[in-house]
């Protein structure tokens, strides 16, 4: 199978909206969900506060990586608005990472110390591209003005 550009964004817009889907189900299912999977104790709130909590960053996320392959099916890869988007996304996996810091310490919550680095890591690895697609913006828009 040819693995065409127009493919990879298709499975790229697809992934965000099954995402956000499942970030929608566990919204409305976490107040089943927990109590059944951690007992009714006070890990339960812990862990609903927490999920709660990094729901608004998820959909931000989610809502920020679907403008950005927007404007890469239009053909605007390296503009400052996708800049912005990136610079966005990794402020916001650090602030999930930081909630989840927060819900480990407060809580003593086991998976959130799994979570609390893995969120912040990959903030950083967004933060490597943005400042990639920065440099990227700074190139095109001097050739852009090149003779």
């Amino acid at each position: 199978m040819d693995w065409s550009k127009d493919a990879s964004l298709y499975l790229s817009r697809l992934c965000v909206m099954v995402f956000t889907g499942l970030l929608a189900g566990l919204c409305v299912a976490a107040p089943w969900l927990w109590p059944r999977l951690v007992g009714r104790g006070a890990a339960c709130g812990w862990y609903l506060a927490v999920t709660y909590l990094t729901a608004l960053p998820a959909a931000l996320v989610l809502y920020r990586l679907q403008r950005l392959l927007h404007n890469m099916g239009e053909n605007r890869v390296f503009i400052p608005e996708n800049v912005r988007h990136l610079r966005h996304i990794s402020w916001l996996c650090i602030a999930a990472g930081g909630v989840y810091l927060a819900g480990a310490l407060a809580g003593g919550l086991a998976a959130l110390w799994v979570l609390a680095p893995a969120a912040a890591f990959v903030g950083l690895m967004v933060r490597v591209v943005k400042n990639a697609f920065a440099q990227a913006v700074a190139i095109k828009e001097e050739n852009d003005y090149t003779i």
